[in-house]
């Protein structure tokens, strides 16, 4: 990507700003190893007046336009993501090794999506609600939280981002964006689209930034609430920042989600999911039903087809069409998984396909989708998030009962599914294991319906309506009658 230019700017109160700094993150391909661009690094100083820039765009408690502005421009933010979705997609697969097509469609596509699924809500919220009390009337009033923190991971830099920035935009709030450095270089093609829907200056500002400057923009006494997609460390970390704030806090945190395989599973069907369900995103994906829990008696049928279906699979340069698994997003999230996958070994699971790097991918952060066979759920492959390519499979009884308690025995509660050809007893299953959402029969994910983890995945929820919640703040006024 030689023509991709370096950036010199901040955008920062609807203009390009010089940095506090001179100090810049430089974007690398994982797929060639290859320099992209560099762009600026942002220091605390720029936090302060990016934070000072969002509070001066708040206006009134009515938030910083009209609903009908707002969604004016969420709407023109849509197309001007959409415009720019070809050089988006291209980066963000450079960046994290997503197959094209899918860092099209889960970046800017969700992101488009998203800002068209709360625009009407902006307009069709009822900003006051005059209730009947024991004594006159209580007129309950929704007025947006305020400025947002909003800290974004790098596997799905657009999405997580619009998960959060679309019902705020909605709901009246300001944003403070710190993308991952990992990723940061397409943020400064979003922060155009922004200027070009044409939002008053400070409603939306990105510093890309290193952790320490993230926390700095946490406890910002300027910050009305953070939203943070990212690692559960992290998430404690910030979780606890802002307790001792009392700061309202999302976490959308990791998983180690189970795939429940009944007795009577219908196993091509299940085959055709493996890749959306399992492996999405090169196994970069928070909700990846990573731990296949599989019926004692079916186990070995099981085995050897998941085998054979993730041993088809093309690894590969990212904009190749034919790639199903690109590589990992740089060589610290490549080491990881490479650790990990030795760790499987040690602890005596068995690998029966994958398990090192392609052949002739010299170059690259690439690692072999992999399958882990005889996987007590002790070890620690089954336990720990892995993020990567790698599955594990273990045996249930073949009872519905062990089934559930194997898939609820993890300290993550983020997703999950089951198979089975009795979709009355599917849902019954979903209702018992405990996680935030969960298939029945098939890889799902819907932005209508609201998406959050327990436990360690998380707290408080995104998407659908109740994702505007987060970004609302109620007021009670009593008055005497009715007006």
């Amino acid at each position: 990507m030689s023509h991709t230019p370096d950036r010199a700017a901040l955008y920062i109160n609807g203009d390009w700003r010089k940095p506090s700094t001179a100090r810049t993150f430089t974007a690398v391909s994982s797929a060639t190893g290859e320099r992209i661009a560099d762009f600026p690094e942002a220091d605390r100083a720029d936090v302060d007046t990016a934070v000072a820039a969002a509070r001066g765009a708040l206006g009134s408690p009515g938030g910083w336009a009209s609903a009908q502005q707002r969604a004016e421009a969420m709407e023109r933010l849509a197309a001007a993501l959409e415009s720019r979705a070809q050089a988006l997609g291209t980066l963000i697969a450079h960046e994290v090794g997503t197959p094209l097509a899918r860092a099209i469609d889960a970046n800017v596509g969700a992101a488009a999506g998203l800002l068209r699924f709360y625009a009407p809500l902006a307009d069709t919220m009822y900003a006051e609600d005059l209730r009947p009390a024991r004594v006159g009337h209580s007129l309950v009033r929704r007025e947006p939280v305020g400025v947002v923190a909003m800290i974004v991971p790098w596997n799905y830099p657009l999405s997580t981002l619009f998960f959060k920035l679309a019902p705020a935009l909605a709901m009246g709030c300001t944003a403070v964006v710190k993308p991952s450095p990992a990723t940061g270089l397409d943020s400064f093609l979003v922060a155009d689209a922004v200027h070009e829907a044409g939002f008053p200056p400070g409603v939306i500002n990105f510093l890309p930034a290193e952790r320490e400057v993230g926390e700095y923009l946490v406890t910002h006494p300027g910050v009305d609430k953070v939203a943070f997609t990212g690692s559960t460390a992290a998430g404690r970390r910030i979780g606890a920042l802002c307790g001792g704030l009392l700061r309202p806090v999302t976490l959308e945190l990791g998983g180690k989600s189970a795939a429940i395989l009944l007795e009577d599973a219908p196993l091509p069907l299940f085959l055709d999911h493996l890749l959306d369900l399992s492996f999405n995103n090169n196994g970069q994906t928070c909700t990846n039903n990573t731990r296949l829990l599989v019926p004692r008696s079916r186990y070995e049928e099981v085995v050897d087809a998941v085998t054979e279906t993730v041993a088809g699979w093309q690894t590969g340069d990212p904009l190749d069409p034919d790639t199903v698994i690109g590589p990992l997003a740089g060589t610290a999230a490549r080491d990881r998984v490479e650790g990990y996958i030795r760790r499987g070994r040690e602890e005596g699971a068995r690998i029966t396909t994958g398990g090192g790097r392609p052949a002739g991918l010299d170059h690259g952060c690439y690692v072999e989708p992999t399958v882990f066979a005889g996987v007590d759920p002790a070890m620690v492959v089954a336990r720990e998030e892995i993020f990567g390519p790698v599955v594990t499979i273990s045996a249930h009884d073949g009872t519905v009962e062990d089934a559930v308690a194997q898939a609820n025995d993890s300290a993550y509660g983020l997703a999950g599914s089951v198979w089975t050809a009795d979709e009355a007893l599917g849902r019954e299953v979903a209702r018992a294991v405990d996680t935030g959402t969960f298939s029945v029969n098939h890889a799902n994910f819907d932005i209508g319906a609201p998406f959050g983890g327990r436990r360690d995945s998380g707290l408080g929820s995104e998407l659908g309506r109740e994702g505007i919640e987060a970004y609302l703040q109620f007021k009670t006024i009593f008055v005497p009658s009715h007006p």
